[in-house]
């Protein structure tokens, strides 16, 4: 049994782990109040078409294709990771736009289409900065700290974002349906300030991080390097399982379009996804010390397969349509998160210390594009069948579990839960951190 130890955390709550500390906080925020959760019934309130909000999420996902493109950024910038993230990390700062662009469809001076177009470009390319600046700050983490100092840091950044979300967005969901009611769109317009304040975090948070000095990247030779043993199969399993979650349309499009539900359940729909992330990144967080990132990434497919199939039977004729969909986010997200855990760890196990910009840019290069295309295959589907959306929709579903059990059979497994590439590592204690 791996349970989150008290210890480790106690190590991470040390001084030196601040800026990292500082991130999460601010990312709980943004992820919270200037993402999904609320854009989606925002979009959809406003007149927005199905497709169109499917289109707005996914530019993020296909968006983060452009990690592909960090090394030949980094040489160009001289090696200045440290720079290239504090830039990124001011998309975090979103919020602030969110909320003057809704005051001023709320006031009557911006319309209700170009409102659509402004939050529509605002979310895609400001998430898409995001989705960027989170994955360089993985990639500062492997880059600056010791592995037994990253596996310390990252689990617990995202256990800790997670936390604090599902303490954000439960009681939203109450909070915005009655808002909505007394003041209308101004309600969006508070949780935007708040998102866009606590937001600041993140990139004060970035310019104290640890400094990488200049990451230099070296040139990959004409027939390119010699890939690492199971890079490929590990990364063709991925692939496969990106297609998947790009195919999803947001659980909280189909609770408000197909079920009729509120956009305070959305909110908490998002929610009791948190809760499920919370729970997947302290379970493989805490395994993955020493324990096989690959049987854990395999275990993830198989539980967002399951999640996949809850959604696909909340068909609008089930009266348990609701919990269902509330179980499927649960999973997703649990599964999720400890997949994307289990991923960083097996593709840091796999590739040399001084190959990770390259392999790490490659391989987020190509699960981004792969998601971007199931995307823009949903977005096609919901812009073709609207009288039979709810079907539409169980397809799409079906085809994301599908997607998760063909990765779960193409992963290939270490012989043991026990990691042969990764013995237990003793965590510096307290006192050597602060010292």
């Amino acid at each position: 049994m791996h349970l989150p130890r008290p210890e480790r955390w106690r190590a991470f709550s040390s001084s030196r782990y601040r800026p990292f500390q500082a991130i999460a906080v601010g990312q709980a925020f943004t992820a919270s109040y200037a993402s999904d959760a609320l854009f989606v019934p925002l979009l959809l309130r406003l007149g927005a078409p199905a497709a169109l909000v499917v289109v707005v999420g996914a530019a993020p996902v296909g968006g983060a294709a452009l990690q592909a493109l960090a090394p030949q950024i980094l040489r160009r910038l001289g090696g200045n990771l440290r720079g290239l993230t504090q830039g990124l990390a001011l998309a975090e700062l979103r919020g602030f736009v969110l909320a003057a662009i809704v005051a001023g469809v709320a006031a009557g001076v911006v319309g209700e289409l170009a409102g659509i177009a402004l939050v529509s470009i605002t979310v895609a390319l400001g998430q898409t900065a995001g989705v960027l600046s989170a994955s360089n700050i993985t990639l500062w983490t492997a880059v600056v700290l010791p592995d037994a100092e990253r596996r310390l840091v990252g689990p617990r950044m995202g256990a800790l974002t997670m936390a604090l979300s599902t303490v954000l967005l439960l009681p939203a969901g109450v909070v915005l349906d009655a808002g909505t009611r007394a003041i209308g769109l101004w309600a969006y317009v508070g949780f935007y300030v708040v998102g866009g304040v606590a937001s600041l975090l993140t990139p004060m948070a970035v310019a104290r991080l640890p400094r990488p000095g200049r990451v230099l990247v070296a040139r990959e030779a004409p027939g390119g390097a010699e890939v690492p043993p199971g890079f490929r199969r590990f990364s063709e399993a991925s692939v496969v399982a990106s297609v998947g979650m790009g195919l999803l349309p947001a659980l909280s499009l189909y609770a408000l379009n197909v079920l009729g539900m509120s956009a305070g359940f959305a909110v908490a729909l998002s929610g009791v996804g948190a809760a499920g992330a919370l729970a997947g990144s302290l379970a493989a967080g805490s395994f993955l010390f020493g324990g096989s990132s690959s049987r854990v990434l395999r275990a993830s497919f198989v539980v967002r397969a399951v999640a996949a199939v809850a959604c696909a039977a909340a068909i609008p004729a089930n009266p348990l349509a609701p919990a269902f969909l509330l179980v499927g986010s649960a999973l997703f997200n649990g599964g999720g998160n400890a997949g994307v855990l289990a991923t960083n760890e097996r593709l840091y196990r796999l590739v040399p210390a001084q190959a990770r910009v390259h392999y790490q840019s490659r391989f987020v290069g190509a699960t981004a594009a792969a998601a971007g295309a199931g995307s823009g295959i949903a977005a096609v589907a919901l812009a073709l069948a609207p009288p039979a959306a709810w079907a539409v929709y169980t397809a799409l579903y079906a085809g994301s579990a599908v997607s998760r059990l063909v990765a779960t059979i193409r992963t290939e497994v270490s012989a043991s839960w026990s990691s042969p590439s990764s013995v237990p590592i003793e965590v510096p204690s307290r006192d050597d951190h602060e010292g």
